[in-house]
């Protein structure tokens, strides 16, 4: 008889980095069942779309390998869905805020265009200083 289907409480948290200069868009952190925490798990942004890349530590071979992961896949599909749809998120809380400052410029634009041109005073000749 298979176990039932475990859900994990997870406590997630996603940084995206506001000018990424590689492939990797945000860090992300994880808490799971309130007992063990998990910083600098990365969000990666490939070819094939975003995933999520545990931390690793390069060994002697010069190889990556993750310092922790996920054991089931049924955790890792949690985590994954958790910390992607937590990133999704924060991008989505950001862009508003970008997207109405701007607007605010281009409305201030906008009127200062479309108000009339003030008139022009004519200045009276005065007479010259001696």
């Amino acid at each position: 008889m298979a176990e039932p289907e475990k859900i994990v409480k997870l406590d997630v948290r996603a940084y995206p980095i506001a000018e990424p200069k590689g492939s990797v868009v945000a860090f992300a952190s994880a808490t799971i069942d309130d007992m063990f925490a998990v910083n600098n798990i990365r969000v990666v942004n490939s070819e094939k779309g975003l995933f999520v890349a545990m931390p690793q530590v390069k060994d002697a071979k010069g190889e990556y390998r993750d310092i922790c992961f996920p054991v089931t896949a049924e955790l890792r599909k949690q985590l994954n869905e958790a910390i992607l749809g937590a990133y999704a998120a924060e991008k989505e809380k950001a862009a508003p805020a970008k997207e109405s400052t701007v607007d605010k410029l281009r409305e201030g634009a906008k009127e200062t265009k479309s108000q009339p041109a003030p008139a022009k005073v004519e200045k009276k000749k005065s007479e010259p200083e001696i």
